[in-house]
């Protein structure tokens, strides 16, 4: 079954990918509705922290939420909000195995909205992910955002860990709430 709650969704015409406000991805079918397969969305290149509290190679991803299929890439917005943070960032998910293979960063955006969404940003996150495969249009926008925004991407290098863990807000490292 799946966990606490159904946060995002997406399909790539096979498969329905979902997640629930924890680090679980979810295969189920779409015809079922049955889940086939439970992995755990994880970057093995970030910092984490085990059960114990010591630190470890690679970092579960908590709170991954809207869903959109991009180029045959998952891609999901963070929101770890049992932690009372939310992200800028949007993950991009190798959908069979979990892991992530890159990051984007939409830091920037948030400034530009009216000053009640810019006060409460843990309120009115971004998590608006939209594509079209046909013309390769990709929007975001965010909770109660002002704009929609049309996005185009550069090729270029990914984003090095450090620039993750500083900028992206991700919350606790072991997924536990903070505060």
């Amino acid at each position: 079954s799946i966990g606490r709650e159904g946060w995002g969704l997406a399909s790539d015409g096979r498969t329905l990918y979902v997640t629930d406000s924890g680090s679980a991805l979810y295969h189920v079918n779409p015809d079922t509705y049955e889940v086939e397969k439970r992995l755990t969305i994880h970057d093995p290149r970030l910092r984490g922290v085990g059960k114990d509290g010591t630190p470890t190679t690679g970092r579960d991803i908590f709170g991954v939420n809207e869903l959109e299929w991009v180029d045959g890439e998952l891609w999901g917005n963070v929101y770890p909000m049992y932690q009372g943070t939310a992200s800028e960032c949007v993950a991009r998910i190798n959908a069979a195995t979990g892991e992530v293979i890159g990051w984007v960063d939409f830091r920037g955006l948030l400034a530009r909205q009216r000053e009640e969404v810019r006060r409460s940003p843990h309120n009115y996150v971004l998590n608006g992910i939209a594509y079209d495969e046909r013309t390769r249009q990709l929007l975001v926008t965010g909770k109660k955002w002002d704009k929609m925004y049309e996005v185009r991407l550069q090729p270029r290098p990914d984003l090095e860990p450090t620039h993750i863990e500083k900028h992206c807000s991700l919350g606790h490292p072991s997924g536990q709430r903070v505060g």
